[in-house]
């Protein structure tokens, strides 16, 4: 028997799209599989098998041809994935798997059936994906009817797929993208760890309703061999709502990793003695308790004390989160149901924490109350609650003794609370704090609201000289305005280091203070080795500091060295801690778009802009993104959306003139380069700026002269950018350019 070229040799099996054979090609002398199908191929199927036949991965089963009725395929000899007691070969399958899936997905072709038997394992422990992409490929979440699949054509808005390994949106027949392929690896990775099926019934009916609405048995309680951090992200992969899985293969291979980094740690432990400990403090974490401080909810009259009232919760998160055996969830990611209605039990599962803390703050005058609630996610049941009436001048007090209370009703031990206390007093001044907690809201906003941040923070420590936190926060505001191009950095430079080194000397132990001084010397001095010794410093002071840990990822590694793998691992940490903030979502996006990993940077910048549609930067970032992958329409629209929100910040308007630049829209970029130069003569705009619009605008001279000034004036964005920001990448081909970068990046001269 013969199907054009190619000569069955024997039957291999059946599937969903009719029986396979092994072949031989008689033009290339090759043993092949070949699928053949009762009908013939659809000219959309075709299109698309082509598409899945360009790609070329080690892990994916190649499509070599498509006939009428028939697919051509690499010849596979191994058995389907199944299941093993081998923590070690688990994570191997696994990181295999995530990279054939990766680069499926990659390329925007998603399974929509991915099962043990599409996943066979060769004698040398190799895996290879049969059928990839098969389902459907799409630049966008799709619904697809026109797809073959194990069950077969489907009818628009049927569910696809095999329904042991669906997830909930195949289930209810919507809308897939690639998390959904996502979810069946955790279904997989479930099965091959425990040995049995997580969702199963005699029924589809049966099924499908444990798909929808079952929370399966954790994994260790079938295998206690499993490392915890596994059982983690299998749980992960299988929460029934999307947005809180993990958002794309590459997010959920550099988890993988990590675990199998550790595993292989706990295995040799004199090898990585140090990765051993990371293991056993993983692991007591899990066994010990977890709370979520959500933000209180300002019951004041006039509805005009929420920054007091975030004030309040953050103090007692922050009293909380060192102590020992209880983990606590980010103050931004706890914070992000603020004004949302999800219930308890729902908070529980997307922040990983058993308890909550609820509160409420009516303010009236110099008089307080403050109600508190902690409550059991699992069963909604309360806790403990308590009321305090008191009066403002105690708010510290009040803090202090809600954080003693949880700890007590959670069983964690107070031992090495410094002078009895959990909330560490900043300052005895309550006008200062309360200036501070104003003027901190304002300068987390970023954009416009900066400078009215800078000016509370300036009145707290003029109320309170020795608040080292407040000091903290005038050097950052300083700082930050001066990289956005809004002041010259000559004329804040004293007036950020004096603060930052003010705060630390008031505190040596503020991470805060440490952070602010790496910035500070980073971007006015250009001291790359200072600023990695402070970021360093603040870190060690305080591990879960995300603050410091993106400024660390993004400005340092990312943009100041080019060390884009380090960058993006510690932008990872970052979001490991605080994984529903849209700042720390963000930060990983830049470092994944300066590294040339763009689809990566651009799915995650849409995720920053889902968690926080007000926050420029995370516009900005997705537009700058989308821009450097050449998705031009794309990056112009989010540009042009980020410059109105922002009051068309020269930031926005400079990358947009790049945008322009790169698209060959050359008076669109003349247009917004001179708007700039206008705005330039009525007030500030930076070199460093003016350099990208006119090198978009093609006047190559104009931007060298631009560039050598702003190097020569020590503008902070430019030292900021100069070396790797993807903006400046056609200048610094310039021999003028890379001149400028070699003076940059020369040691001091110790004269000078």
């Amino acid at each position: 028997m013969r199907l054009g070229p190619y000569e069955i040799l024997a039957p291999i099996g059946a599937g969903g799209m009719g029986r396979v054979y092994k072949a031989r090609d008689t033009r290339l002398g090759r043993v092949v599989a070949v699928k053949v199908s009762e009908e013939k191929f659809s000219e959309r199927f075709e299109r698309e098998a082509r598409t899945v036949a360009a790609m070329n991965h080690p892990n994916i089963c190649t499509l070599y041809d498509v006939g009428p009725n028939y697919l051509v395929m690499e010849f596979v000899e191994g058995a389907p994935i199944a299941a093993t007691d081998s923590p070690h070969t688990i994570l191997d399958w696994a990181m295999q798997i995530i990279d054939g899936v990766a680069a499926a997905h990659a390329r925007r072709i998603v399974h929509r059936d991915l099962k043990p038997s599409n996943i066979l394992v060769t004698h040398d422990g190799r895996i290879k994906i049969l059928d990839f992409g098969l389902a459907t490929v799409a630049a966008s979440p799709v619904r697809d009817p026109d797809s073959t699949l194990t069950m077969g054509i489907t009818d628009p808005g049927a569910a696809v797929g095999t329904i042991a390994y669906m997830s909930p949106e195949q289930a209810r027949g919507q809308m897939v993208d690639a998390r959904s392929d996502l979810w069946t690896l955790g279904v997989i990775l479930y099965e091959i760890t425990t040995g049995s099926r997580p969702f199963q019934g005699p029924t589809a009916a049966v099924i499908f309703a444990e798909i929808l609405g079952k929370t399966p048995e954790p994994v260790r309680k079938r295998n206690p061999k499993i490392p915890v951090e596994l059982e983690r992200i299998i749980a992960r992969l299988l929460e029934k709502d999307r947005e809180t899985r993990y958002q794309s293969a590459a997010e959920l291979r550099s988890h993988i990793k990590r675990v199998e980094l550790d595993n292989k740690a706990a295995a040799s432990p004199m090898l990585h003695p140090a990765r051993v400990g990371e293991w056993a403090t993983a692991a007591a974490s899990e066994s010990g308790t977890s709370i979520a401080v959500l933000a209180f909810t300002d019951m004041s009259a006039a509805k005009d004390q929420d920054w007091f009232c975030d004030g309040i919760a953050e103090e007692i998160l922050n009293a909380l989160t060192p102590l020992k055996g209880l983990k606590v969830a980010a103050r931004t990611s706890a914070f992000s149901f603020k004004g949302k209605n999800d219930d308890l039990r729902t908070i529980g599962e997307k922040l990983k924490v058993s308890t909550v803390l609820e509160g409420s703050v009516r303010r009236v005058g110099d008089r307080v109350r403050i109600t508190v609630q902690l409550s059991d996610v699992q069963n909604g049941y309360q806790i403990w609650s308590e009321r305090y009436d008191r009066e403002l001048k105690d708010i510290f007090d009040v803090q202090d003794e809600i954080a003693k209370a949880v700890a007590k009703r959670l069983k964690v031990t107070l031992a090495g609370a410094k002078d009895d206390r959990l909330v560490q007093q900043g300052t005895t001044n309550v006008e200062a704090y309360q200036l501070y907690l104003k003027g901190r809201a304002l300068l987390d906003r970023r954009g416009a609201d900066v400078p009215a941040g800078l000016e509370l923070l300036r009145k707290a420590v003029e109320l309170d000289s020795g608040y080292s936190l407040a000091w903290a926060g005038v050097a950052d505001a300083f700082t930050v305005l001066a990289y956005s191009g809004a002041v010259r950095g000559s004329e804040t430079k004293s007036q950020a280091m004096a603060a930052a080194a003010q705060s630390i000397e008031l505190d040596p132990r503020s991470a805060a203070g440490h952070n602010a001084m790496a910035c500070a010397v980073l971007l006015y001095e250009n001291d790359r080795a200072r600023a990695a010794k402070e970021f360093e410093r603040a870190l060690e002071l305080s591990p879960v500091y995300v603050m410091a840990r993106c400024w660390y990822a993004l400005l340092f590694f990312q943009w100041a060295c080019g060390n884009f793998e380090q960058g993006i691992a510690e932008a990872r940490r970052a979001l490991d801690i605080d994984p529903l903030s849209s700042y720390v979502t963000m930060s990983l996006a830049g470092c994944l778009c300066t590294a040339g990993r763009l689809e990566e940077a651009i799915e995650t910048a849409r995720r920053a802009v889902q968690q926080d549609p007000e926050s420029f930067v995370a516009h900005w970032m997705l537009g700058v993104s989308l821009g450097t992958a050449g998705r031009f329409e794309e990056a112009v629209a989010t540009l042009e959306g980020a410059a109105g929100m922002s009051g068309r910040h020269a930031l926005a308007l400079t990358s947009l003139a790049g945008v322009f630049g790169q698209w060959g829209k050359r008076p669109e970029a003349v247009a917004l380069h001179r708007e700039l130069l206008d705005r330039a003569e009525r007030g500030y705009i930076s070199n460093a700026h003016l350099a990208i619009s006119a090198e978009a605008a093609g006047q190559r001279e104009e931007a060298i002269e631009f560039a050598r000034r702003a190097w020569d004036e020590r503008e902070p964005p430019f030292i900021l950018w100069a070396r790797h920001f993807p903006q400046y990448r056609t200048l610094r081909s310039d021999p003028r350019f890379a001149a400028i970068l070699g003076q940059m990046d020369s040691p001091p001269d110790p004269m000078a």
